[in-house]
Parts: C-alpha cells; structure tokens; sequence
C-alpha cells in the first residue's frame, strides 16, 4: 500500500523546441528587439507567447503537487487462478485543478490485469481522468495470478500538466510490495503418497516426554511428583495419593529437501516438474503442519529476493505452513551449489530424530554415501521421485514414492517396488492438482 505520492523520480517535458529554455530566450530576444524597434505588434506577439509559455510551464510544475496515490490489494498473497481485487485511488489535495492526468501501474509477467471497472491494457493498468481542486478519483482492479513466484510490482507512473499540453509533468513512484504466488497444493491421496505423518505426535519408546493430554492410567505417588498431577478422584477411592501416568510421546520433526539441479527444468513450460515438486513441497508441508509436526523446508535453489538458498530450520505454530509457502514461491531456478554440499552444511543444524524428505527427479552417485550415512546416524529418510527421472536402484532400507506426471495427469505406482523407488502404499489415483 502506497500512502503518498513520493516519487523517486520527477521530470517535465516541454512539447516543443521552442518552448523549452532556449526557446523561451528566443522571445525574450524577440521581445527586447521589438521594443527597441517601436515594432508594437510584434512585441505584443512575443509578450503573448511568452506569457503563455510561462503561465503553462508555472501550472506544469504545479500540477503534481499535493496528488496523492495509493494502491489497494485486498490480499498480496495468492495462489495460481485467484483473483486479487484491489483499487487504484488518487487524491488532488491542493486548489489547483487537472485538465487531465494519466496513470500507470505495469505489472510482472506472472500477473494479469483483470479489469473490473474500466479495462486495463495487456500487462498493465492505464487510467485518466480530470480532477477538480480537492477531488479524490479511483478505478476498480483485478490481478489473475497466473503462475508461482515472487512478483515486485513495478514503479507507478503518473502523469498531468497545463490546460493546453504545452508542458507535462511525470513521476516515476518507488516500487509497490510484492505480490507472492505460492505453489498448488494437492491432496496427498491424489499423487499416491499417503500421509506418513501419523495424526497427532508420534510414540516414543523412551519416556522422557510424557503428554498431558493423554492419560494411561495412576500409581502410586511419589516425593517430588508434581501437584497438578495427582488424580484426586482415584486417591479418594484408594485413600492414598495417586499420580496420573501419561502416555510418552515427542513431536515429530520434518526437514523437505529438494535438489534443485536434479531437475530437467524447461523455461517453455510453466508446469515443469520442478514446479510440481514445489507443489509436491508444499502439499506435504501442510499436511505435516496440520497434524502437529515441525516443519523446515531447505533448497540449494536461490531465492528471488535475497539470492540465497532456502533455509527454514523445522519450526510449529500456526504461521509456519505460511512460512513455508513464502519461501516456495520465492524459490527460483538457479542453483546455489551442489546438492550433496547443501546438504552436508544444512544437516548439523538438524536435530536427533528429524525425519529428511528429499524431493528430486535424478540421484546424483555422490548422494547415495550421504543417504546411508544419514541412514546410520538415526534420522528417519523418505525420497520422493518426481517425473519421469533415471531408474537408479536404491537400497531397499531406505523408503521411496515415484509421481510420475505426464502433461495433466498426475500418477503414482503401485504398491510394488520399481526399480528400487516405488510407493509405500496407498493406491494408485489420477487427477489435477488444486488448493
């Protein structure tokens, strides 16, 4: 949102040579010479054009002051196929009035106008209209996300000047905040992955993290048991003191990994597979978030707006599935290394137990090593194959979905191994991504 007119750049335009600075010493020249002559009519002719050029260079200069512009976006967050509304709203707050002004806002590649009131131009708005002195004008809008990314707006552009267009006055406004397309998400049942996030939090063994909320049955108590866990209704019955047990669970930890350079990427095709593994990304990142894990999402992919690769440590809470789609529509298709180096660095910052879902297409041979080490040193590992990649056998140790995508259609194998990298489970399904 743009509160104020504050244009990084503003310049004037004379129509004509002759109205420029040279010209308007042209009739100073003429004016003094006629004079000096006694030629009346002719120095009234250039006091004229003088007057004139003055008088409509001095409204020019003035036209701009005190308009105020401001853009309106109900949401600047989308997915691909929403319609962002919005208006685009200017304000003369000075007695000047404005024979007329013309405004411009472009927009990126990614977004399309969508007109509401007035129709807009292909890739951008162009509105004009008059002001009065202290009138407010503003024009309905539309923006169709079309495909995933981070969209910066460009620089708005508004333009006025004098009654009679001898002079025009631009400026060139500060970039608006961008706009973020997230990827599609899709239920998981319908690209053959079943959810291997279990409902709530996962059982633990060991009993080092009891659960409040889930109660197993009491026992007796014991010096230094907290308070707040006597069962007072059961010590009634007992007549002595007993304690609640709770069930021993731990939050899961999910780390998503993509390898961005396992991908054959094609700038002709918005739907490549490296979009779809985005997608793929996001699905399971919300399905994990939604049941109580924590998530973290790290590519050796830059992003758009820092140049840096994705690194989002596993976190909870209820902003973290919005953390994780703002880093996946800002995901880009340079590299910023090797994968297998990526994630050697990202690995010491995980913790004990998190489990690594790595999305590629092909395996690299450098990262079976780093796969069986990860393997050993107890982290929990699922690879998700997406597209139509190498057949590399893996070891049957380490589990494997291959989605196949051809076109529109969405397809996972069956429950059998193929090549070593088949689906757990869960049935085959076909079927178009959505959100």
């Amino acid at each position: 949102m743009r509160d104020s007119l504050a244009p990084a750049r503003v310049s004037t335009l004379a129509s004509g040579y002759l109205l420029g600075w040279m010209g308007l010493l042209f009739f100073c020249a003429v004016l003094v010479l006629a004079v000096w002559y006694g030629r009346e009519g002719l120095a009234v002719l250039a006091s004229l054009m003088l007057a004139a050029a003055l008088f409509s260079r001095g409204w020019s200069r003035l036209s701009l002051t005190g308009v105020r512009a401001r853009l309106l976006l109900s949401e600047w967050r989308g997915f691909p196929g929403d319609r962002i509304q919005g208006r685009l709203r200017l304000v003369n707050r000075k007695p000047l009035p404005l024979p007329w002004i013309e405004l411009e806002q472009a927009l990126p590649e990614g977004l399309l106008p969508s007109a509401v009131g007035e129709s807009g131009g292909q890739g951008a708005f162009r509105f004009a209209a008059s002001m009065r002195w202290y009138q407010a004008v503003q024009w309905r809008i539309g923006l169709v996300c079309v495909r995933r990314g981070y969209y910066p707006l460009p620089p708005m552009s508004v333009t006025s000047g004098d009654p009679f267009g001898f002079y025009t006055r631009s400026a060139v406004l500060p970039p608006e905040a961008p706009v973020l397309v997230y990827p599609r998400l899709i239920p998981l049942g319908r690209i053959g992955i079943p959810s291997f996030f279990p409902a709530g939090d996962e059982r633990s063994e060991s009993r080092l993290f009891p659960d409040p909320t889930r109660t197993i049955g009491v026992r007796d108590y014991r010096p230094g048991d907290p308070l707040r866990a006597i069962h007072w209704k059961a010590s009634a019955r007992q007549r002595r003191l007993q304690v609640k047990v709770f069930e021993a669970a731990t939050t899961r930890r999910i780390a998503l990994f993509i390898a961005a350079e396992t991908f054959n990427r094609k700038a002709a095709d918005p739907d490549n597979d490296f979009e779809f593994a985005l997608s793929v990304a996001a699905s399971l990142a919300h399905d994990a978030a939604g049941q109580g894990a924590s998530v973290g999402f790290y590519a050796n992919a830059r992003l758009a707006d820092t140049g840096q690769p994705a690194s989002l440590p596993p976190g909870g809470g209820r902003e973290r599935p919005a953390a994780v789609l703002e880093l996946l529509a800002k995901v880009t298709e340079a590299t910023s290394g090797p994968f297998v180096s990526f994630l050697r660095g990202e690995r010491r910052g995980l913790g004990a137990g998190t489990t690594l879902v790595v999305i590629l297409s092909r395996i690299p041979p450098d990262l079976l090593p780093v796969l069986a080490d990860l393997k050993r040193s107890g982290h929990p590992l699922v690879l998700v194959r997406v597209g139509e990649g190498d057949a590399t056998p893996l070891p049957p140790e380490i589990p494997c979905h291959r989605i196949g995508r051809t076109e529109e259609r969405m397809t996972a194998n069956g429950a059998e191994r193929l090549n070593g990298c088949g689906p757990a489970g869960g049935p085959s399904a076909d079927g178009a991504g959505g959100r």
